[in-house]
């Protein structure tokens, strides 16, 4: 099995066992590995615990069992592992900010932690921990045509327009267009609600047509750390976002912040037979 297979069967083997106490130990004993091991699989695929991510769902089914039945808050307290009614109110209020009580009784709306679909992505081992594969690249100057988009990545309606405008840029200038390459030049502006800029572009060079509806942006010169991820990134931005943050934890590497750019996705003619969707970032 690798990283990913090994992840998705534990996610699956927890669903199963959510009524009981499960451990670290436990699961990694079904893979033949250490639990030291199984711990840094789990959270570089998930970017969480394995604890974290146990109790997570306890409560989440719990809270669901609160509101869809009138059942005893003990007996579902029980139902699903907890030792005592007092330390289910304890999780369930850390994890909710509301007793059991209160969200039954008010109907309080609170965030629940639906079960983990795991992103398929390459892994590696680095200073005693696993990230995100990846490996560095000096790049020149690349000039691009495109056109430039603002959304908030958490809100879904404007991330869903933002990734239609682009398959409409996609599918003009570059599957029907004569450009060999795609680029999404990004710059993510951080905060309680964070702002991507996406600039959509093919590189200058290689487009034969009509200039006068495209703008222009460079791709300055310079070091990068190439990642491969899968499918679409604006549906992945929460797991590239904790990917990246861990990969810089870990390698102590420096993003080159001196260049007007966070990060930019590459797409070749040949993704449809390699699915490569690779992901560039500055670094020093």
């Amino acid at each position: 099995m690798n990283y990913i297979e090994i992840v998705n069967d534990a996610i699956q083997y927890i669903e199963f066992n959510l009524h009981r106490k499960l451990c670290l130990e436990e699961l990694a004993f079904r893979y033949y590995i250490s639990p030291m091991h199984f711990y840094r699989i789990f959270r570089a695929a998930t970017n969480q615990t394995v604890k974290s991510y146990i109790l997570g769902r306890k409560l989440s089914e719990a809270a669901i069992a609160l509101r869809a039945t009138d059942r005893n808050i003990t007996d579902i307290a029980f139902q699903y592992g907890f030792n005592s009614h007092e330390q289910f109110t304890r999780d369930f209020k850390k994890m909710f900010r509301v007793t059991p009580s209160r969200y039954r009784k008010d109907n309080i709306q609170v965030s629940l932690m639906d079960r983990l679909d795991i992103v398929e992505r390459d892994f590696k081992n680095a200073n005693r921990d696993i990230i995100i594969n990846y490996c560095c690249r000096d790049i020149k100057e690349i000039k691009l045509l495109g056109k430039e988009m603002l959304f908030h990545p958490e809100i879904t309606c404007e991330l869903e327009e933002a990734i239609r405008k682009g398959y409409e840029f996609e599918e003009e200038y570059f599957i029907k267009g004569t450009a060999g390459r795609l680029f999404n030049v990004m710059r993510i502006y951080i905060s309680d609600d964070p702002l991507v800029s996406c600039f959509s572009g093919i590189p200058a060079e290689e487009y034969i047509g009509d200039t006068s509806s495209l703008e222009d942006r460079i791709i300055p010169g310079s070091k990068f750390a190439v990642f491969r991820y899968p499918d679409i990134t604006g549906l992945i931005f929460h797991t590239i976002r904790e990917d990246l943050y861990r990969w810089l934890c870990v390698t102590n590497l420096t993003l080159n912040n001196a260049i007007d750019i966070d990060m930019f996705t590459l797409r070749t003619k040949d993704y449809e037979r390699t699915r490569n969707h690779f992901l560039y970032v500055p670094i020093l």
